[in-house]
This record gives structure tokens, sequence and C-alpha cells, in this order.
């Protein structure tokens, strides 16, 4: 989800393998939602002290990481009932992190078309947003990978329109600006609905999921393309409005969290991703999100395929 990635040809993704319709979310109740947001985080971590001195300097200093997040996009990341506790799976795992790297984490609420411009201007330490990582990201920031995901479409009840998400030909996409679904998955329709002697799909850019969601629910547009954790969420809150449609599609990359080019942090992020995946923290981090298909073996900086 970002700056524009090279058209990717729709062949060349598969279905999500081990993902399906009834998990990421839709297996939970909204209660159920509700009630792993107000638990506390992940169980405090033990501080690595050989990953907490390859910190850069100016982290160890102040003692905070500067993380950049857009905080409408549960469940990987929304803002609790209280207004102002930033809650989900990326804040659980961001503060883990810094439990073993012996550090707090401030988050700096960023909309997501401006998270890498932060990173680049040096505002932020890091990222975590859901943020595909891509070779063209790459070019700018770097990354450590936590997770893999897919693609689904959100829809009216009972699907009027009777989109697919991998052939939306003639209807309009909300999407959110700057994300994989806006510069890649969508535009890599329109040769598969000319060759059908159909209209390409039409894309309508907005801030974030919510603010499409409405478009959506006002009759602005015919369907919500994003990754498949918050339209399931969104499905399940409102199943009487929304529902979601397939077939999955497999993102061709991992998420990571995401850094300024260079930055010494990087590595001692990954190492404490890592600590996580084996000592089973993750696995439990995302069983509370319901997240366990998106679950990934092992960190690797800079993991893009595409």
């Amino acid at each position: 989800m970002h700056p524009a990635r090279r058209p990717l040809s729709l062949s060349a993704l598969t279905v999500l393998a081990g993902l399906t319709l009834a998990s990421c979310g839709l297996s939970s109740s909204p209660s159920q939602q509700e009630d792993a947001a107000a638990e506390s985080a992940a169980p405090a971590q033990e501080v690595n002290e050989e990953l907490a001195a390859s910190l850069p300097d100016d982290i160890k200093e102040a003692g905070v990481i500067r993380m950049a997040t857009d905080p409408n996009y549960p469940p990987f990341e929304t803002v609790a009932d209280d207004g102002k506790t930033i809650v989900g799976l990326d804040p659980d795992i961001a503060h883990a992190v810094g439990d073993i790297l012996g550090v707090e984490i401030e988050f700096v609420e960023t909309s997501f078309d401006g998270i890498i411009p932060a990173i680049e201007a040096g505002k932020v330490d890091m990222a975590m947003s859901s943020i595909g990582d891509t070779k063209e990201r790459e070019k700018t920031v770097d990354f450590a990978t936590y997770y893999w995901n897919g693609t689904l479409v959100l829809v009216e009840k009972g699907n009027p329109k009777g989109i697919v998400a991998d052939q939306a030909c003639g209807v309009s996409i909300g999407v959110i600006r700057g994300s994989l679904q806006q510069n890649t998955f969508l535009p890599a329709q329109t040769p598969k609905c000319e060759e059908a002697g159909l209209e390409p799909p039409s894309s309508q850019a907005y801030q974030n999921g919510p603010q499409a969601q409405l478009a959506l629910k006002s009759g602005r547009i015919d369907g919500v393309m994003l990754d498949a954790p918050p339209l399931l969420d969104a499905a399940k809150k409102s199943p009487d409005e929304f529902e979601t449609v397939g077939p999955l599609v497999r993102n061709p990359n991992p998420g990571g969290v995401a850094f300024p080019k260079g930055s010494e942090l990087v590595e001692p992020v990954n190492g404490a991703l890592n600590i996580l995946i084996e000592d089973g923290t993750y696995a439990e981090i995302l069983e509370k999100w319901n997240l366990t298909d998106i679950a990934i073996e092992k960190s690797e900086i800079n993991g893009a395929i595409e």
C-alpha cells in the first residue's frame, strides 16, 4: 500500500492458499474484536541486550522509536473507544518489538499516502500500517517483513452488480490512495475486461478505508478493493449492509515495517521480529486479532519478490 508499483498481470496471482473467506476476522464477532482491543498488548518481553546495543545512537538516547501509522485500518490499527489509544495487530507487534529493544513506541498518526514521504523526510523512524514491501518501494525505503496478505472486494449486501474481485469490469471501485490495489491490482484488470469486450473498472481513490466504505454505503461507488482483513472486519460488523466477494488473490509481496533507506534501525527490528516469531509471541498476537492466516515463518530484510 504505497507509492506506485509496476503493473502485475493477474494471471500471475494465485488464490491465497490457507486464507479463506471464513478467516482473517470473518470468524469472529464484533464483540470479540472489541474484547481483543480492550485486552492488554502481548506480555512484556525481556530486553535483548545485543539488539538494544545495536540501535542508532539517537534512538538509544531518546529511548523512543517514532512510528508512523494510519489508524483507520482495523484489525491492523484503529483508535479504541477512548478516542486516543491506537490498538490492533501492528501496535501489539510494535510494542513487543519495543520491549525487546528496550525502547518505547511513539505513534505518529499519518495519512496512508503520507507515510513514505514522512519516512523520507525523517519525520519518523519507521512505519507500520499494513504496508506492502515491493521492489519499487525498496528504492526509497527499507523493510523488515512480518506478514503476507490477500485482496478482496467489499460490496453492497447481495452484490447487486455481480462484482468479482479479479475482473470488476464496468464498475466503480474505491481504493486507498497509494495502495497496492490502486497501483497494481485494479489497473491489471483493464486488459482482461477489454479482451472480454467490457469496460474496464474505474478507480476512485480515498484517504482511508472508512472513507471508501462510506462512499460504498452512499452509493457513490460499487465496491471497495483492499486487503482482506479490514474488509472482512467491515462485513462482519455491518452484515446487513456489506459482504465480501472473491476470489481472494494473494498479494504478490509480503508486508513489512518500513524504514528510511539505509537506517541502522532495520536490523534490530528484524532481529526482534524473529525473536517474537521464534518464541511464539508473534503467533499469540496474530491469534488475538484472528489473523493467523497471514503469518510468515521468518522476517526478512527487503523481502519483495516483485
